[in-house]
């Protein structure tokens, strides 16, 4: 990639965190650069990728970012939801990986981005395992982007309405 388009892609993908966070977007920094960084790279038509450097740079700042948000404290509260945060997890992963299975025997798509598009996760996490087993990760990026905005905007939603059905009033929107 050149240095020139490099440059082009970040400043899109900035500008579209920014326009997602004005735009009240579901996870805006990640779906707002997602989105503007895509938005580019389609523009100009596509086809190159960011040097791999990049990307091991981006992979290790996300797993440095993760855990350096485990502590003593959140491991104690983990405690309190083990059993069953270990079943439903187990059930979701089996779940997105039928899902999964299902997409790849269905239609023709790849077997490592089905797998990984229909797992929960993080996006960043998702895509960064899918590049480092040589999968496309543009698409296992927009399946996981539309799977959070659909989740977050959904449960969002059902939260508020339950909160204002127990009696907790307003929540903010």
């Amino acid at each position: 990639m050149s240095p020139l388009l490099l440059l082009g892609v970040l400043a899109a993908g900035s500008a579209g965190a920014a326009l997602g966070r004005l735009a009240r977007l579901p996870l805006w920094p990640l779906t707002g650069a997602l989105i503007g960084a895509a938005a580019l790279h389609l523009a100009t038509g596509g086809g190159e990728t960011l040097p791999s450097g990049l990307v091991f740079a981006a992979q290790v700042l996300v797993g440095c970012t993760l855990g350096a948000r485990l502590g003593p404290t959140a491991l104690r509260e983990f405690r309190a939801v083990l059993a069953p945060g270990v079943v439903a997890v187990l059930a979701t992963v089996g779940a997105g990986i039928a899902l999964g299975l299902a997409l790849w025997w269905g239609n023709g798509v790849g077997l490592v981005e089905a797998v990984f598009g229909m797992v929960p996760g993080g996006v960043g996490e998702m895509v960064a395992a899918v590049a480092s087993m040589g999968g496309d990760s543009a698409l296992v990026a927009g399946i996981h982007l539309v799977r959070l905005l659909v989740v977050v905007s959904v449960v969002g939603w059902l939260v508020r309405r339950f909160q204002r059905r127990d009696g907790g009033g307003e929540a903010p929107d």
